[in-house]
């Protein structure tokens, strides 16, 4: 047994109702393109991908760094904590405040390696490199925003 069904036209308040909300969205997503921030989004894009680097001046490098028990310096990247370069760039201003935060990293690659050593020290370093057209100069600086050891802050 089959059921029929009729379609029935749009009426015209449905029809209001459907090119309001159209034009409402439209709307939102051009003001919000223009003046919003990434609270916004998806009404808004995200300013690291919506705006391009100066191809002159400094670009920034930011950079976690542990030392094991070994003396071993390690560079890590993202998939040794799960932290990822994002976060750790948003929070600088938390790690130069509080240090021993760096702590929750260390633990956190000791525990995607074990058996390997132990960390015992930890720092945050930020390069900056100057560009001419978008070309290394050569010229470079380097930070250390945060450092801690298994004693306390560095």
């Amino acid at each position: 047994m089959s059921a029929d069904r009729t379609e029935r036209p749009l009426t015209r308040t449905g029809r209001i109702v459907r090119v309001s909300a159209a034009l409402a969205m439209v709307l939102a997503l051009m003001a919000t393109s223009v003046w919003g921030e990434d609270d916004f989004f998806p009404f808004a894009p995200f300013k690291m991908y919506s705006r391009a680097h100066d191809t002159d001046g400094w670009a920034d490098s930011t950079n976690v760094f542990l030392e094991n028990a070994e003396g071993e310096r390690i560079a890590i990247s993202d998939n040794d904590t799960g932290f990822r370069r994002a976060e750790l760039e948003g929070q600088l201003t938390r790690f130069r405040e509080d240090p021993d935060l760096l702590a929750y990293i260390a633990e956190a690659y000791e525990a995607a390696h074990p058996g390997e050593p132990e960390i015992v020290a930890a720092e945050i370093v930020t390069r900056r490199y100057e560009l001419v057209d978008g070309v290394r100069t050569g010229e470079e600086t380097e930070e250390v925003v945060a450092a801690w050891t298994e004693e306390g802050p560095a």
